[in-house]
């Protein structure tokens, strides 16, 4: 649960070695690279580096190949001196080959295409028993094939049969379509076109005219569509045995670009003086010495590292050093924002308040445990990051599950906190159990915000910042003010002592009341800044005020927020209370209805109020717990580190 404490690296030496340097201690390292022109901008005569990238075309035709390949981008060994001339040459012959082949391929594929057409318009025809060369040579009449649809031939059969200049032979009578061919003169074969088109015939034109008997030609025709689905077959295995011989090779190429075209992107960060080039970046403290020990393999370098509390024009980047459970529940994390370098990571805190909340709200031990496999099943076998999170929020409901003693709705089965019957207290009496959840919830809601205000006060004292530490609503006076209040409050009501009175309220109360009222000036004023007194008096109590109402209502409604937690656990039961009863009116457990509803039902709960008490926990973390303590607004880390697997934006 900590940031990774990072110090700033700048690189100074020969600009003829930067690509060294680069290759050697940048590229692959923890190394974030930072702008270097804007953090020297107080020294003269730098200006930036050429940004030109030889490797660029060719790394995005080398994936090109590989795409067209079907060869996923993934890494390979290479040699880092291989020559541009000599990849652009490979990629240009490997090209031609594979073109010539997709062309071949096409070419079969077309022929392929063009038989099966012609073999299935000559299905049609089988009605005729004659030879088809005797059609394709009439000199004297005109020979066309095609078809009618069938409700214009039944109501035009009789006219095309009375017709004298034409003679139409059905072949085919299907159920939509009617194929056949008619014949008519040489002299009137406009006229009957004509007739045949406003009856919606259709002509279909065999491109190379088939001969012999239709039985004859179709057999014909069949052998040649084997003998080309064959050489179809033979140019694919040669394609095939083309990428599976040439994909190391490809994948070598593409890594010697991706890796050299990363190390031209790194010109963008440095910057220049007439000889010497200047490249900056963050390191974690750690691995600094690592970097410098490789850094020292070029004598003629210098390299400063400065803390990063010394840098005043660089944000620091963010690295998170977690324990699993905070790595777990990181994305929930970063939706908010990544912590600032100077901020405490609330991971494991985030975490584990979540997990709580949700295990209060969610308690059923039987629930629990089918909530925690589906996710178990999630995160295992489909790799989902939301998946580690249903297991533990699960596992804490099945935790509390075993507090309320509650095993999908049955409550007889093991001992437990009952929440819809009544707790005996000595000298109390009888009270609810509904109702003391509920006092329990805003008693936690205390206790958390001011555990979050304890954290804001630690996260001021890191940033030094005076404001957070004693005067914020969050702060010194802000913690005296609620928890002073909540004391007060809870001795009247409960003990019958008040509280309320001048020698506390002032020094309690009123006191951080102002406190928080001039903190911007008193702020300013600690830490030293000589314009503290220019503040106007009537816009610090003007904006104050207004801001001084807002937090006091915050303090009333983030407390009573905190009742949802025991609203949802008494909702949880009423639930199920409901669908036992459904099942008690079906014919009981022991009937196989009563078994469905109650199955049916728990898979209702258990989605539908999962679903529910995890948004409603996420915003109990995002606006009651983490807007008094986290700014986020991170940058996070991000080492010039190739991933040879990943797309290249653009």
């Amino acid at each position: 649960m900590s940031v990774v404490p990072m110090k700033l690296l700048t690189i100074a030496g020969p600009l003829d070695r930067f690509d060294d340097v680069v290759r050697t201690c940048v590229i692959d390292q923890e190394f974030h690279p930072e702008n270097a022109l804007q953090l020297m901008r107080g020294v003269g005569g730098l200006r930036p580096l050429e940004l030109e990238n030889p490797y660029a075309a060719l790394l995005r035709r080398s994936i090109e190949v590989a795409d067209e390949a079907g060869i996923p981008l993934d890494y390979a060994p290479f040699d880092p001196t291989a020559s541009l001339e000599e990849m652009a040459g490979y990629f240009d012959s490997l090209a031609d080959q594979a073109s010539a082949l997709h062309r071949k391929q096409e070419e079969l594929e077309h022929q392929l295409d063009e038989a099966r057409s012609m073999v299935d318009q000559l299905q049609n025809l089988r009605g005729l028993d004659v030879k088809l060369d005797e059609l394709w040579g009439l000199d004297h009449a005109r020979f066309r094939y095609g078809y009618l649809p069938r409700e214009t031939y039944d109501g035009f059969r009789d006219a095309l049969d009375a017709e004298e200049d034409l003679f139409f032979v059905p072949t085919t009578v299907g159920r939509r379509r009617v194929y056949g061919v008619y014949f008519t003169t040489k002299e009137s074969h406009h006229k009957v076109d004509s007739l045949m088109n406003s009856l919606h015939f259709t002509r279909i034109h065999l491109e190379e005219p088939p001969h012999g008997t239709v039985d004859a030609a179709t057999a014909e025709l069949n052998a040649r569509t084997a003998d080309i689905r064959k050489a179809v077959e033979a140019v694919g295995t040669e394609l095939q045995e083309l990428r599976d011989r040439e994909k190391e090779h490809i994948l070598s190429s593409y890594s010697c670009l991706r890796y050299h075209s990363a190390c031209c992107e790194l010109r963008q960060y440095a910057c220049r003086s007439r000889n010497t080039f200047y490249l900056t970046g963050w390191v974690p403290a750690a691995s600094v010495r690592e970097v410098e020990g490789k850094l020292a393999q070029f004598p003629e370098l210098s390299c400063v590292a400065d803390a990063a509390d010394d840098v005043e024009h660089a944000k620091p980047p963010t690295k998170l050093k977690n324990s699993f459970l905070g790595r777990v529940f990181q994305p929930f994390l970063e939706m908010y924002g990544l912590p600032a370098y100077n901020e405490k990571d609330p991971s494991l805190f985030m975490a584990l308040t979540y997990c709580l909340f949700f295990g209060i709200m969610f308690g059923d031990l039987g629930q629990g445990l089918c909530l925690a496999l589906i996710g178990f099943v999630l995160a295992k076998w489909k790799h989902m990051w939301l998946g580690g999170i249903i297991t533990c929020c699960g596992l804490s409901g099945a935790l509390f599950g075993c507090v309320y003693g509650s095993v999908f709705g049955f409550e007889e089965l093991i001992p437990g906190f009952k929440i819809m019957e009544e707790t005996t207290f000595a000298g109390m009496g009888t009270v609810s159990n509904v109702l003391l959840l509920l006092v329990m919830s805003i008693c936690l809601g205390v206790f958390m915000l001011l555990l979050v205000m304890v954290v804001n006060i630690l996260n001021g004292v890191r940033q030094r910042n005076f404001e957070k530490i004693l005067f914020g609503p969050n702060g010194a006076a802000g913690i005296l003010f609620y928890g002073g209040l909540i004391l007060a409050a809870v001795a009247t009501a409960a003990f019958g002592v008040n509280l309320f009175v001048p020698a506390y309220v002032l020094p309690v109360l009123i006191l951080p009341l102002v406190l928080m009222l001039l903190r911007e000036p008193l702020s300013h004023l600690l830490s030293g800044d000589p314009d503290w007194k220019n503040f106007s008096v009537g816009e610090v109590l003007g904006t104050g005020f207004f801001e001084l109402f807002e937090t006091l209502l915050s303090y009333l409604t983030n407390t009573l927020s905190f009742m949802r937690v025991g609203a949802y656990a008494i909702t949880h039961v009423g639930l199920m209370l409901v669908v036992h009863m459904l099942a008690d009116l079906a014919g009981g457990v022991g009937g196989p209805v009563g078994i469905l509803i109650l199955v049916l039902g728990n898979i209702f709960v258990m989605g539908f109020e999962g679903l529910l008490v995890g948004i409603q926990v996420l915003r109990l973390e995002f606006y009651e717990l983490f807007g008094r303590f986290y700014d986020d607004g991170g940058v996070p880390f991000v080492p010039k580190k190739i991933d040879y697997a990943a797309r290249i934006n653009g």
